[in-house]
């Protein structure tokens, strides 16, 4: 049925719409469409009517000279029952009609091909192109029709980079037969810009398989070459933000290595101060309790001799404070000249024999509100690089005055303390390396790298900023720029240790550390207080606390073992409303008081090492009507 001549199609019986035709019938529609632009079974009801009356009337019927360019013939298709089972229609061409029909038909697909919106060409086998379309004249030449006897005047509209490869490419074409598409770019005849197009085309062969001539196309991708180019633009473009994007992430984690590098030996330095703390507060105790004990002598010298030297210690023990980037433990104000005039023999002593070391400082230098301790460090820490950098032969010269800078979260006025030498001096490489954790110039198992991220530590945290300059051969500027205070100097004068009251109090020492507990224990024992207990941690003191156990005051560490956190011990304890005063006396920094939610001057903190003189004054502080029982 499908390649019958005769056309024809089936009907559905209820519908009455077309669900078959065969080629024949395709044909015939796709004809009549191009012709007349009309669609054969949707735009002419009386083809629908009468494939009902056929569905109807069970019989034959015809429509002949209808609007249409057919005449129909519609067949009932009935069951061997006698029932509907569809509508067959026959469609014949009118013969006094066909001449007239090719002839427009042809008309239809010559305008059609003309109007093209490609540019259709035919060429002979020998290349010359003896048919172009409208489109395509008019591309190239503003004109529908173009007059070529020579039949190449295609060629000067080509590019003159891109002839070389299209004759080559058809050339071959021609030769084996083989269509290779190709790109090339084409002159406009209006404005004289060249599109790039895209031909294709193919060998038309007669009945012997002999290639007669060629037909191809030639789109204008101009818009598409564009947008490649644009794309390509874009490409480069997001490349270029990748690369960015890609040093910014390694330098992230470049950074993000150094600060966990950075966190693991903050950490490590802090449980090492801590521990160095509660040890050399032991000794301090036990080395003031001798001192006290020991009459004048040699005796007593050599037990003085060591009560300094655990103060150097502590010195050692602030140092590694302050690299784990903690808060400074006592924040005072120090007058500059008064600090150089105590530490000016160690800075001597520092920067070597050998060394010419000259201190200037102004007369009107004000005050600076940071931890004296810590400021000495830095100022050794730096003398010692300095004298590293001129080998122990060179001139340095600290200098200290003050300045006033604008600058942005920082207060205005500041006193800055400047090292400076006439050494080697640095590169900007270099330079640019200082504050790394570990990074040194020096040689092997002469420098840890700790100690300038040690002193910019300090600085910052103590609200100042670090400068250093420095050019090799010519020498290298340190300047740590501190807050001046307006705070006066508060002198420390020794307590008179035998104010320490004989009393009958009870105490309660909480602390994890036994060597710190029995220190404790036997200093206050030598002063009078009898009555004392210990405890492990916090859960253990609770547990003597809710027994009813009388306590006077409780001197407890921060930090130790047990699920009983410092501050949840303090919320039973006021619970229990027995009013017991605390004072704290930890190994760790300042941090850690504000980590453990303790409340600023609620209760007093010590931190080790400490001195019994320190203990006695927090004592009377915190609890002067209980002295005497």
């Amino acid at each position: 049925m499908r390649s019958s001549r005769t056309a024809h199609a089936v009907f559905a019986k209820d519908s009455g719409l077309l669900v078959a035709a065969n080629d024949a019938l395709d044909k015939l529609i796709t004809e009549h469409q191009i012709i007349t632009t009309r669609s054969l079974f949707k735009d002419y009801p009386e083809i629908l009517a009468q494939v009902q009356k056929c569905q109807q009337d069970l019989r034959p019927t015809t429509l002949a000279h209808a609007p249409s360019l057919l005449d129909f013939e519609f067949l009932p298709l009935v069951g061997e029952g006698g029932e509907l089972l569809a509508v067959q229609a026959l469609a014949t061409p009118r013969p006094h009609d066909t001449a007239a029909q090719e002839d427009r038909l042809e008309k239809r697909f010559q305008t059609a091909l003309e109007k093209f919106p490609l540019n259709a060409w035919m060429c002979s086998q020998q290349g010359e192109m003896f048919w172009r379309n409208h489109t395509g004249n008019r591309f190239t030449h503003s004109a529908d029709v173009v007059h070529d006897q020579s039949r190449t005047h295609w060629i000067s509209s080509f590019h003159p980079d891109d002839l070389p490869e299209a004759n080559q490419t058809f050339a071959k074409a021609m030769a084996d037969g083989v269509v290779r598409p190709f790109r090339y770019r084409l002159k406009n005849g209006d404005d004289g810009d060249y599109h790039w197009h895209l031909s294709n085309y193919t060998p038309i062969r007669n009945a012997q398989g002999v290639i007669e001539y060629w037909v191809g196309t030639g789109i204008n991708i101009q818009s598409f070459v564009d947008a490649e180019e644009r794309l390509k633009a874009e490409v480069q473009t997001l490349k270029a933000h990748q690369g960015h994007d890609q040093r910014l992430l390694k330098d992230a984690n470049d950074m993000l290595a150094k600060a966990q590098k950075m966190e693991l030996v903050n950490q490590l330095a802090g449980g090492v101060a801590h521990d160095l703390n509660n040890l050399l507060f032991i000794m301090s105790l036990n080395a003031d309790l001798l001192f006290k004990q020991l009459p004048d002598g040699v005796l007593r010298e050599s037990a003085n001799c060591v009560r300094a030297q655990i103060k150097k210690a502590a010195r050692l023990s602030s140092q590694l404070m302050g690299f784990s980037g903690r808060k400074p433990q006592s924040v005072t104000a120090v007058d500059p000249k008064s600090l150089l005039d105590e530490i000016g023999d160690l800075l001597q002593k520092a920067v070597g024999a050998e060394t010419h070391f000259d201190v200037q400082i102004d007369n009107n230098v004000d005050r600076v509100l940071v931890d004296k301790m810590y400021l000495e460090n830095s100022l050794v820490n730096l003398a010692i690089n300095a004298r590293d950098a001129v080998a122990g032969r060179g001139t340095i010269t600290l200098s200290v005055s003050n300045a006033r800078l604008q600058l942005p979260g920082h207060a205005d006025g500041f006193v800055v303390f400047k090292m400076r030498d006439d050494g080697s001096g640095m590169s900007p490489d270099v330079l640019e390396r200082i504050y790394e954790p570990f990074f040194t110039t020096k040689a092997p198992h002469q420098g840890t790298g700790l100690g300038i991220p040690m002193v910019k530590n300090f600085v910052e945290s103590s609200g100042g900023f670090m400068d250093v300059e420095s050019a090799p051969g010519i020498g290298t500027i340190v300047s740590l720029y501190l807050p001046m205070s307006t705070q006066e100097v508060v002198e420390m004068r020794p307590e008179d240790s035998s104010a320490a009251p004989l009393t009958s109090a009870s105490l309660l020492i909480i602390d994890d550390d036994a060597g710190v507990r029995d220190a404790l224990t036997t200093a206050l024992n030598g002063v009078g207080y009898q009555n004392i207990v210990t405890a492990y941690n916090s859960e253990y003191a609770i547990q003597f606390l809710q027994q009813g156990m009388a306590v006077d005051l409780i001197i407890s560490d921060i930090r130790m073992p047990g699920n009983m956190r410092i501050a949840e011990f303090l919320r039973q304890l006021d619970a229990m409303h027995r009013d017991i005063p605390v004072i704290f006396a930890t190994g760790y920094s300042e941090d850690v008081v504000i980590e453990n939610g303790l409340v600023e001057g609620k209760h007093p903190v010590l931190f080790k090492p400490f001195t019994l003189e320190d203990l006695f004054a927090r004592i009377r502080e915190t609890m002067p009507e209980r002295l005497h029982h």
